[in-house]
């Protein structure tokens, strides 16, 4: 007993330092300047899709992709994005500001003074399938149908100031489906919505990786059991989510001087209320040193993906047209 007393104090104590440095290190006391590129999408989905004839829902997601990121990126609220895809708006506006608007008013677009980025994040689709299979049953004029669709993206990440890509970039599958039995010949599946929810999906998933990556939820205050957290509804900190708290330390690599992030699992917690822009939690089970810094991670298990609903068994063709005790009831 004795032993494991001292065991968990020590434990405690390793972790709020860690967690005095990793504040200290978060700290940067403004938001990182970034532009998000436009979607590029690997020559290989591209050549499966065409074979497919599936080239307009593969276009579709691709060009609503960059806006829908660009979206979920600044709900969170961590960095600063800069445009970079309408630039000669910009320009026109400046260039209109020399000729045409007060040089004292404190408003003014002013030439060559757009805000730098430090960091470029670029968007590529890297797999695409929508598969779609019809059984017809010309008799009663009626058909059953299934579609599942599925899509990847990755993020990768460039410093601008030196042009290094960072060694982990974000990557997010989701996939989503439909069926029906004995529709009218002719109905569709979904169509344009299911690939408009499936955009937003993939982008919702990918700001929050890429942010989880680059700034990392953390916890701002202890008071008593309640633990504030820097991220809420917009970053997916919903009431009732499972959290992971870890005291953190960086690590440098005396080798390769690459610094790799030490972390030590300190508890566990539930959200118990929050807004868009923090979330309040309470500790679940033992905990061993939950502190300001900490880092806060949601559990892998609290959220799962939601199954694809494809048909899974070939209907039997009805042996008649609806004559009997019980006849056929239709859509």
């Amino acid at each position: 007993m004795r032993h494991n007393a001292i065991l968990s104090f020590g434990v405690a104590a390793a972790s709020a330092l860690f967690a005095e440095t990793t504040a200290a290190q978060l700290s940067q006391g403004e938001k990182d300047t970034i532009f998000v590129g436009p979607v590029k999408v690997q020559q290989a989905v591209l050549d499966a899709a065409k074979k497919a004839g599936r080239t307009g829902e593969l276009d579709q997601i691709s060009q609503a992709l960059r806006s829908q990121l660009v979206t979920e990126i600044n709900q969170t609220r961590v960095f600063q994005i800069v445009e970079r895809e309408r630039k000669d708006d910009i320009e026109l506006e400046q260039a209109f500001a020399e000729v045409a608007v007060d040089p004292n008013d404190k408003n003014r677009a002013q030439t060559l003074k757009m805000a730098g980025a430090k960091y470029a994040f670029l968007p590529q689709i890297d797999g695409f399938e929508d598969r779609r299979a019809t059984t017809r049953y010309e008799a009663i004029g009626r058909s059953s149908m299934s579609r599942a669709v599925w899509v990847s993206a990755v993020v990768s990440i460039v410093d601008t100031t030196t042009g290094a890509l960072l060694p982990e970039s974000p990557s997010v599958t989701v996939k989503s489906g439909s069926s029906a039995e004995y529709v009218r010949q002719g109905a569709s599946l979904g169509g344009d919505e299911l690939i408009s929810a499936m955009t937003k999906d993939l982008a919702s998933k990918l700001a929050r990786e890429t942010v989880t990556l680059m700034r990392p939820a953390k916890v701002l205050s202890v008071t008593g059991t309640q633990i504030q957290i820097n991220r809420g509804t917009e970053a997916g900190f919903e009431v009732g989510s499972e959290l992971q708290f870890f005291a953190t330390e960086d690590v440098k690599d005396e080798d390769t001087g690459e610094i790799f992030k030490n972390e030590v699992p300190v508890g566990q917690g539930v959200v118990k209320r929050s807004d868009a822009k923090q979330s309040f939690a309470e500790p679940k089970g033992e905990n061993l040193g939950i502190a300001k810094g900490c880092v806060v991670k949601i559990a892998k298990n609290a959220a799962p993906d939601k199954p694809v609903a494809v048909a899974r068994k070939k209907p039997v063709e009805p042996v008649n047209s609806g004559s009997g005790e019980k006849p056929l009831q239709f859509n």
